[in-house]
């Protein structure tokens, strides 16, 4: 669904930016939503929005807060690499398997990243869902369940990127 939207709200020349961006046209995922902001100098994402299903898997307010504050650092290079890819090829990651395994409570489900430009062409940042079921006891019990598959999909058209794990 928020692909469907993010498609309709942009153009060939360019993906939506915030702007074009309307809560309307994507109320069944508000809760699952969140919105950052990107700072190309040092490459650091901000958290701008962030819905209330998100929230609740953590245990610190998040808008505000940047991605490298409130990541584990021992899970940062990956979750960093696929978050800044979007805003920075520019490309759509597409995340399905173990979610949340840098936190206490890992799941399972699926996250979708999508860059945000400005009307210059700028990259200003991304818009991301995260659907994830009952999270389950610890990393290790989430390991075991499932695996992961990230997937960046450039939008220069050239070849997606997977990676599994």
């Amino acid at each position: 669904m928020l692909l469907d939207y993010w498609l309709s709200v942009g153009s060939d020349a360019r993906p939506p930016g915030r702007s074009d961006l309307d809560p309307a046209g994507m109320v069944p995922l508000l809760s699952h939503i969140w919105l950052m902001d990107y700072e190309p100098g040092p490459r650091r994402l901000r958290y701008r929005l962030v819905g209330e299903e998100i929230r609740s898997r953590y245990g610190v307010p998040l808008v505000g807060r940047y991605l490298d504050e409130v990541v584990e650092p021992g899970g940062y290079p990956t979750v960093a690499r696929y978050f800044l890819d979007c805003p920075g090829l520019p490309a759509i990651a597409v995340l399905a398997g173990r979610l949340y395994s840098e936190r206490m409570k890992p799941g399972y489900g699926e996250r979708l990243l999508l860059p945000l430009f400005s009307a210059d062409g700028a990259p200003e940042g991304l818009i991301g869902t995260t659907i994830c079921d009952e999270p389950v006891d610890s990393e290790t019990e989430a390991a075991l369940g499932v695996g992961r598959r990230i997937t960046i999909f450039p939008l220069d058209g050239s070849d997606p990127i997977t990676e599994e794990a």
